[in-house]
């Protein structure tokens, strides 16, 4: 006990009773008459969210307004962060300076992907203050809205029964540029062979829109480029989809297009439904519409595919149902069209039946109108040959482009 009151005369002693009482967090400082002061370092600001978003449409920006508490100033740091993939740590999406009221107005970036996401804001801390962080909110990343009273162009077409198809979608490219809100570059895959290949790329060069006309083009850069997931290339394709932005169940699809008037290996063009889930397992068994593959190997032909398990493939394998002879008008625009209703998928040539596929296949063990009964979404594309239409950078033009002149959908 004695000692006790000794140590509690000394300098020393008020320091440990000063730390015990404020915390051993906080920093304490020692003035010249032995007196403490705590610093501001432990002192967080409050950082609250007065505006954000609580959806918005896919690839669209947004922006969260926040408010600030002292100890923070004007001019001080004010960052935005999401979670990081697989939500495992942060990433910081943008940053600014708070004004002389405390308050600063955050981008949120569009993203490429539906979903639900979170986000929070925070005052990064300094030599005067600890980090303050508001609350962590969700933004969920929708669909676009389905296009206001699309017009398809021309004579309205007519079902079998007599009453009239219904505009859903259309798209004539009369606009300055691509409307993103419905279209979504691929950037992420490939075409060609293991050995040369194009890879897809998000460019004026590769996919464009001029004259009402939308532009995809696979294009030889002279250099090579970074493609991701470790693969480089000096070529380059363009591939637009309605991915995650709008898909049907059935109807009525026409694309009107001017291929490249190429009469040797090298090039390819698309135009396919995909569907939006695999519902039914992966390709194929969730299936595949191709109602328009052309290649520069055999010019002037339309080669249609389906892709899935059929009723009658007791192996379950795939089998391709296809039609070689759609003959097209090399050299000038073709539509390209596909009927899709329940059990029976019909391919268009300029108007004409090309083929006539009546598609069954089996689940849970009986016969079933699956895989062609859940929603697809439409893929278009200007791609490099692949396997017996390889590419030959001696014989190919540098620059191969298809004109899409519209797409229109019906249901």
């Amino acid at each position: 006990m004695d000692r006790i009151r000794t140590l509690s005369t000394t300098g020393s002693a008020v320091l440990l009773a000063l730390v015990c009482s404020v915390g051993a967090s906080q920093a304490v400082q020692l003035a010249a008459d032995g007196t403490s002061d705590v610093s501001d370092v432990a002192r967080k600001p409050e950082v609250v969210i007065h505006d954000a978003p609580t959806s918005l449409t896919l690839r669209e920006d947004g922006r969260v307004r926040v408010k600030a508490s002292p100890p923070a100033a004007p001019g001080d740091p004010v960052v935005l962060n999401t979670a990081g993939s697989y939500n495992a740590g942060y990433v910081r999406v943008d940053e600014t300076v708070l004004d002389e009221n405390l308050t600063a107005t955050l981008k949120v970036p569009g993203r490429k992907y539906l979903g639900s996401y979170n986000y929070w804001a925070s005052v990064p801390g300094s030599a005067d203050y600890q980090e303050g962080s508001s609350g962590s909110f969700p933004i969920e990343i929708v669909s676009p809205a389905p296009q206001d009273r699309p017009a398809c162009g021309g004579v309205t077409p007519v079902k079998a029964d007599g009453t009239p198809w219904v505009c859903t979608f259309s798209d004539e490219f009369n606009g300055p540029e691509l409307d993103r809100r419905y279209w979504v570059p691929q950037e992420s895959f490939t075409t060609g062979t293991k050995i040369k290949y194009a890879c897809a790329l998000d460019s004026p060069s590769t996919i464009d829109v001029q004259n009402g006309n939308l532009l995809l083009s696979l294009v030889d850069l002279g250099e090579s480029r970074d493609c991701g997931k470790n693969r480089s290339s000096q070529f380059a394709f363009g591939q637009v989809m309605h991915y995650q932005t709008y898909a049907q169940t059935y109807g009525k699809y026409v694309v009107r297009a001017k291929v490249p008037d190429l009469r040797v290996p090298g090039s390819q063009q698309s135009f396919w439904l995909w569907p939006e889930s695999n519902t039914y397992g992966p390709w194929p068994a969730s299936g595949e519409i191709d109602f328009a593959e052309l290649y520069s190997s055999n010019p002037g032909i339309d080669k249609p595919y389906l892709h899935y398990l059929p009723g009658d493939s007791p192996d379950g394998t795939n089998e391709n149902r296809t039609h070689t002879e759609c003959p097209i008008k090399v050299g000038e625009y073709n539509t390209y069209g596909v009927i899709w209703e329940p059990g029976t998928i019909t391919i268009l040539l300029n108007g004409r039946v090309c083929m006539v596929n009546d598609y069954s296949s089996v689940v849970a063990g009986e016969e079933s109108t699956a895989p062609f009964d859940h929603p697809f979404y439409l893929s278009l594309n200007q791609a490099m040959g692949n396997l017996g239409n390889e590419y030959d950078a001696d014989l190919v033009p540098d620059v191969l482009t298809t004109q899409i002149d519209y797409v229109r959908v019906w249901r």
